[in-house]
Order: C-alpha cells, then structure tokens, then sequence
C-alpha cells in the first residue's frame, strides 16, 4: 500500500486494487476505488469516462476539477455556436449539464430571460442567433419575423399597415392561424348564428377593400338587403 508520495501521487490503496497480477500495466476492471468518497462526485456522463480520459498524466490528486480543463479542445472546436468567435466564457457547467444525454445539446433555454415555447423548441440556434452573436439579441418578434410579416396577403399585413409587433395575433405554440387577435373588442363575431366561426374563412370575407380592415359595411357582400340600405345592420339588430 502506498503512503507516500508515488507516480501517481499520494495514493492510500494497496497495488491489487488497480494492478493484476497477470501484467502490471493491466487494470483491474471494474475498479475497486470510490470514487464517491472524494470530493468531486461523478455524475452522468462523467460515470461512463475512463480514468485516463481525467487523469491523462496518470496523476490522481490535485486534479483541477474545472470542467474547461479536461474540455478545452471541445470549447475551441465548437462551431454551432463558435464558442470562441462568440466570446463565450469558459465556465462550462453554466449551458452544459452532465446530466444530459447529449453534451451538445445541454443548454437550458429557459433559464434565460427568454425562455423557448411552442414553435421556437425545435429552431436551430443559428436561427435566431445569426452571426455568432449570443449576446443582447433582440427578443422583439418582428426582428426574426419581418420575412413573414411582408410575405403575408390574408390579410395583407404590409398594406392594411398592421402593427410589427407579432404578438398581438401570434402565438409560439399557434403561430398559425393567428386566433388571438381581439376582434371582439371592437365588433363582435363570435356570437350569432351568422358570425360564428365555421361561417367565415378570412378576414377577406368581410373586409372587401384590399388592404383596409378599419372599416367595414354589414351590407356589401354579407347582408345586401332591399331595406335600410343606407344604414348598417347593427343599428337596429344589436348583438
């Protein structure tokens, strides 16, 4: 048993534990030594690793515990996102977790101030974070979705000047149909045997003129009667 200071540094085991006696330079597997018992724990992935993958010198105390020591190679090659270009910093444990599966694949989103839903779980980093840049990023919609906002023609966004800020409509779960915008706050059509949903398909439907959807008339297209043509509907049938 070692006491003192060997190769491997001050080890308190005896020679079998590690060696065979078959050939000294074959290890005993598996290992008797606990590593539980010291002062770094290993978990997940780190269970799964050789003891030379750490201990490449085959010196076992005073091996720093800092994860950019044994990962320096995987932070310098990294190239989505280049951790590098990118100015990251070397703590790694603050987006990778020996706990995942997959040391790639470990940052948690939602521990930022903004956090992934819906649609924007499955969007490759380089997505939303162009140029390497991973720091101040805006988090305004409009910024990733000006591409769909002008493409848009049912309703023409651009034209009847609707607002960029997306989330007035827009959903990550739902991102389409856009369900959510308040058309109730300002004339009601879910209510009715006409204006329930099931009875219209766009906003086209009742707003005739291209690109205007400020105005509104029950009686062209909708609700063309011989009476009152010069009044709308709702000014005698409320609701």
């Amino acid at each position: 048993m070692f006491s003192q200071e060997s190769p491997h540094g001050i080890i308190e085991w005896k020679c079998t534990d590690c060696h065979s006696t078959n050939g000294w330079k074959e290890i005993v597997v598996p290992m008797k030594f606990d590593h539980s018992r010291t002062s770094y724990v290993l978990r997940g992935q780190h269970q799964m690793a050789e003891c030379v993958d750490c201990h490449s010198s085959l010196k076992f105390v005073g091996t720093s515990k800092n994860c950019y020591s044994c990962h320096r190679q995987d932070f310098e090659s990294a190239v989505l996102p280049n951790h590098v270009q990118a100015g990251f910093g070397t703590e790694c444990e603050r987006c990778h977790s020996v706990e995942a599966q997959s040391w790639r694949n470990s940052f948690d989103h939602n521990k930022t101030e903004f956090p992934l839903r819906g649609a924007h779980e499955g969007v490759a980093c380089n997505q939303c974070h162009t140029s390497g840049t991973f720091r101040g990023v805006s988090r305004d919609c409009f910024e990733c979705h000006q591409k769909e906002y002008l493409a848009t023609t049912n309703p023409n966004h651009q034209a009847a000047k609707f607002p960029t800020n997306c989330e007035m409509c827009h959903r990550a779960l739902t991102w389409q149909p856009a369900a959510l915008f308040p058309h109730d706050s300002y004339f009601p059509i879910s209510s009715g045997s006409t204006h329930r949903p099931g009875r219209w398909n766009s906003c086209g439907d009742c707003h005739r003129t291209a690109g205007t959807f400020t105005t509104h008339s029950c009686t062209t297209g909708c609700h063309a009667t011989a009476h009152n043509k010069n009044r709308d509907c709702y000014t005698c049938h409320k609701g």
